[in-house]
This record gives structure tokens, sequence and C-alpha cells, in this order.
């Protein structure tokens, strides 16, 4: 099987100039703890955010900003990244077809990318039980609650990621969050 990430123009390409700002890091890609990153724009604007990060933090050791560049001169951060995309699609193949097998329900539509799912659980179950119910079976999700506004907050969504799950996991522990679900919602009160 192939993996085909489709062309999308450059965002700078279809603005005025001077406008767009491209802002990254390697943090997700290469290492958590390497708090390197770039930002791609209009000079002025480099200018007073290296100054800015000169008050905040001096800057990462040249010794690590020298290794990352050789690193990417390689080539070897592009052969990285094809990798993560190859395994994360994946992942997410066998998410999705467990998470259909199991009748679980995604809110929203999909999209490429990314490396969770935003699902929502029946009526009457609280998200934050399921996740206490789960754990110690191995199967971890975040409740949704705190990505919602204070006062009525739906206690039904929940955050399923999958960049750090073996695919061959992957559809025992969906099957694991539905038998929980299950549980939760015959325990649930009748509304």
């Amino acid at each position: 099987m192939s993996f085909v990430v489709p062309t999308v123009p450059v965002l700078n390409s279809l603005v005025p100039v001077g406008r767009v700002i491209y802002v990254g890091s390697f943090s997700k890609s290469i290492f958590p703890g390497m708090r390197l990153g770039y930002l791609v724009g209009p000079e002025p604007f480099i200018r007073a955010a290296r100054a800015l990060r000169g008050l905040v933090l001096r800057h990462p050791p040249g010794l690590m900003q020298r290794a990352v560049a050789y690193f990417l001169s390689l080539g070897h951060y592009d052969a990285q990244v094809a990798r993560m995309g190859r395994v994360l699609h994946d992942r997410r193949s066998t998410m999705e077809a467990a998470i259909r097998t199991h009748g679980l329900t995604i809110a929203g539509s999909g999209a490429f990318g990314g490396s969770s799912f935003w699902m929502r659980a029946p009526d009457g179950v609280d998200t934050e039980a399921l996740a206490a119910a789960l754990a110690p079976q191995g199967v971890l999700i975040e409740p949704g609650a705190n990505f919602f506004s204070p006062g009525d907050r739906p206690v039904e969504f929940y955050r399923l990621g999958y960049s750090s799950i073996s695919a061959t996991r992957i559809p025992d522990g969906i099957a694991r969050l539905a038998d929980g679900i299950a549980a939760l919602s015959r325990s649930a009160p009748a509304a």
C-alpha cells in the first residue's frame, strides 16, 4: 500500500506578501525535549521575534542546532516524516475500522492528518467515569469536558489518540472501550 500526500498550495502563495508566518517545532517529529523550532516570515517579524526570544530564553545549545541542521541536510528528517505518515495512516485506518466494528461514534467528520479522534459516548455516559474504569485495563481516553467552556459542559465527549499505540493493539483496546461504554450505559439512569 502506498501513502500519498495530496499537493496543497503554499499558503504564502495565496495571500499578499508578508502576511503569512510559518511556525514549527521538532518536538513531536524528532524529540520532545529538544525545544527547537523554526519561524519563516517577513524579515522585520523575524528580527522582532529573535529579540523577544532573547529576553525570554537565550537560545538552544549551538551543538543541538548544528546537529539538527545536519540531520535535515542529509534528508533524514524528510524520511522520518514520511515514515511517521505511513505509520499514523495505518494506525488511523485500523482504529477507524475497529470503531465501525464496535459501533462507536466519531463526533464530527474525519480529516486528513492528526493523531486522534474526537468521540462521543451515548447520552448518560460520563467520560470521566469511563476513563477511570478503562485505565486499569490499559485503555486511556481523554475526557472532553475540559475542552468546553465552563458552565454546562457536556460529559459524553472524549478524545481517543493513536499516535503511540501499535496498530496490532488497537482492535483489542477499542473492544475494551466498547465494553466499558456498554457497562456504563447499562448503569446510567434512564432519561
